[in-house]
């Protein structure tokens, strides 16, 4: 008999999309199935399996505050007041599997001073806890979903660590007058499941790994000195939606925030810029979400946002207490600078909430850019003219650590990328680091933005996974987090449902909920074509192409995937551009991938030296699949970008800079014509 620990499911309806009742008796149905198997029992009445959160499909998290965009910027954040960092080092135990852990430590008398340190954000195995796995295709734990601690072969490290567990541990202070506040908790990414914790009370609980999680905290708090504790699982269920081509790391990888908030602010606001016909104008909207959390209604307050020496202001007479409620502004720009790859146009913008007297109780500052992308026929337009998407796929890494990419980091990457004439970055295959978004705003790169969604170890297009209405609430939850964090970026273009994932009811429950929330981009699939803007197939050779853009009448045509950039790579670019320039329909294609995931390991075998360096020293090497024992595993797999881990460009980075070229010259008689494809 398996006993485990057994917490109560969620509203199954938080994440539908209105409207749409078949999808919710199917999430019923679910639901009663889920029950019945959590509840199932032996002929003596006796109960024989309690399921816990972590292997429950249907839970997706506890307690969790809506999503929301990015409400300042990031390169911003320094300049917000309502912003506390709580990175730093934290303390830290491990535990090889959920039996070992220490299951009271969140008490706040538990005595955690023979602990050892950790950093955070970061992934406990580059700072010695566990073993980082690379695999591409295969699960590095026994198949069978949506359990992660059954018994794989004896010879994998999950056999005897069948689903490792950190447990963190952190204080902070709060005053007196910010007790008098709204309190959140925000953690921008945690791999793959965790339980929070404020002073011995749980506050709840989260998966989906590559978005936000927000608790309220306000009322776990008091006065002077607070313990924060948080136990992370390795694998959860969520793990099956999680099969990227990638180092598979954990941990609380992405930064921790306190937001102290006034009891009236801003949870949430979208900004559109939609262009006229002829673009003389836009039509620039808002819609911010005001709440108040006091026991008192507020009235007269004033919601303004201004851009350059326009503005758009409205009066919120009366906002009742304990409510939220949704405030839209609107202004005609005449004659907008348009947002695109070569003119990235921005207009800044400060968003301010006043109270009655004038005084600001709220500033974010933001950007937007005014563009337009559609489908005509068989072509994909930006801004009335055709495009060609010269791409690359990217991954989140750091040779020291991991999934945790710093500000300069990412900055490099998009730099190195506009000098290599990139104009187009696929987030393969999750919501990579809010900064990004701002670089390629400011920068001019298109991005397709991809849900975090594969179940590749169960086949492109399975069922198992992509058609079984217990899955559904999971697969929607991922898709409405990409899109309500990054809503507001003029970059993103293209909205995956994600990388080689199932098909069926799942990915249609993605697609309109995409749909609902955004209607100025276009939907993507790889995997159910069915619901893509934009037809793909990858990896085939250039006389293939050409064949399927020509077959395929119905939609544009792209590679999300070509170009396999290992090696001796990246010889036969002219062929696949004299293909693609030819045929207006083909919208582009984006090289597999950016960056060698190499992971920075002294030769000795000594322990790893997190830091933000990119340099290789004298006494290390590049590591791959295997190098840490790490068994299954795809060896060198994962060496295939155009730049090496410390981000030195391969030669194969300047054949790409070449044939990515933009600008290209014709002889018609006595003349030369420019042509300009950007």
């Amino acid at each position: 008999m398996r006993i485990r620990f057994k917490h109560g499911l969620t509203d199954l309806s938080n994440s539908l999309v209105r409207g749409e009742r078949a999808l919710a008796l199917a999430l019923a149905l679910a639901g009663m199935l889920v029950a019945n198997a959590q509840e199932r029992t032996n002929k003596g009445g006796v109960q024989s399996e309690i399921v816990p959160d972590w292997e429950n499909p249907q839970m997706i998290g506890k307690n969790k505050l809506p999503y929301h965009s990015t409400l300042q910027l990031p390169s911003r954040e320094g300049a917000c007041k309502e912003i506390r960092s709580l990175d730093g080092r934290w303390r830290f135990h491990w535990a090889k599997d959920p039996q070992s852990r220490p299951a009271d430590f969140y008490r706040s008398d538990y005595d955690v001073s023979g602990w050892d340190f950790i950093t955070v954000p970061g992934n406990w195995q580059m700072q010695g806890y566990g073993k980082p796995i690379y695999t591409n295709i295969p699960f590095p734990f026994k198949s069978d979903q949506p359990r992660v601690t059954s018994e794989p072969p004896r010879d994998w490290y999950a056999y005897d660590h069948r689903n490792p567990v950190g447990s963190y541990v952190t204080d902070f202070t709060v005053s007196e007058d910010e007790l008098k506040q709204n309190i959140i908790l925000h953690f921008g990414g945690v791999k793959s499941a965790m339980y929070v914790w404020v002073n011995g009370k749980e506050v709840g609980y989260s998966q989906n790994p590559m978005s936000p999680a927000e608790f309220d905290v306000t009322r776990y708090l008091h006065a002077g000195s607070n313990r924060l504790a948080v136990e992370v699982y390795r694998w959860s269920d969520g793990s099956y939606l999680e099969d990227q081509d990638m180092w598979r790391l954990s941990g609380i990888y992405r930064p921790v925030q306190l937001w102290i908030r006034p009891l009236q602010h801003m949870a949430d606001y979208t900004i559109t810029a939609v262009p006229s016909a002829d673009f003389s104008r836009a039509d620039v909207k808002g819609k911010v979400m005001l709440c108040n959390l006091s026991t008192k209604a507020a009235k007269g307050m004033t919601l303004r946002m201004k851009f350059g020496n326009l503005s758009m202001e409205r009066r919120v007479d009366l906002l009742k207490a304990k409510d939220t409620i949704a405030v839209e502004l609107a202004k005609t720009l005449e004659r907008p600078r348009l947002w695109s790859s070569e003119k990235p146009n921005l207009y800044d913008v400060s968003v301010e909430l006043m109270d009655a007297q004038g005084k600001v109780l709220e500033h974010f500052d933001t950007h937007f850019g005014v563009r337009k992308v559609e489908v005509r026929g068989e072509v994909m337009k930006v801004n009335g003219r055709n495009v060609k998407l010269r791409g690359v796929n990217r991954h989140d890494h750091h040779p020291r650590t991991g999934r945790y990419v710093d500000a300069a980091t990412l900055e490099k990457d998009v730099r190195l990328m506009k000098q290599a004439n990139i104009n187009f970055l696929r987030t393969s295959h999750y919501p990579d680091m809010p900064f990004l978004y701002e670089l390629c705003d400011r920068y001019g790169i298109y991005v397709m933005d991809e849900a975090c969604q594969e179940s590749h170890g169960y086949g492109i297009g399975n069922k198992i996974i992509g058609d079984n209405p217990l899955w559904v609430k999971a697969h929607v939850d991922r898709a409405r987090s990409l899109v309500e964090r990054d809503k507001n970026h003029p970059s993103i273009i293209i909205w995956s449902l994600g990388n080689e994932g199932g098909a069926g009811q799942c990915l249609k429950a993605m697609y309109d909920t995409v749909c609902a929330l955004d209607s100025t981009r276009l939907p993507f699939s790889d995997s159910d074509r069915r619901y893509s803007a934009i037809y793909d197939d990858s990896y085939l050779p250039p006389d293939k192409l050409e064949q399927e853009a020509k077959r395929i009448s119905d939609r544009p045509f792209i590679m999300r995937e070509y170009g396999h950039a290992m090696g001796n790579s990246m010889g036969n670019l002219k062929e696949y551009w004299d293909v693609i320039n030819a045929d207006s329909s083909i919208v582009g294609a984006a090289i597999w991938d950016w960056v060698d995931q190499g992971i920075a390991k002294p030769i000795d075998g000594s322990a790893l030296r997190p830091s933000s360096s990119l340099q290789l020293q004298s006494d290390e090497f590049w590591a791959y699949g295997g190098d840490f024992g790490d068994k299954p595993n795809d060896g060198n797999f994962v060496l295939n970008g155009l730049i090496g881990p410390d981000r030195t460009p391969h030669p194969h980075y300047y054949e790409v800079q070449y044939f990515y070229q933009p600008i290209d010259f014709k002889r018609v008689e006595d003349k030369v014509h420019l042509i300009n494809r950007d």
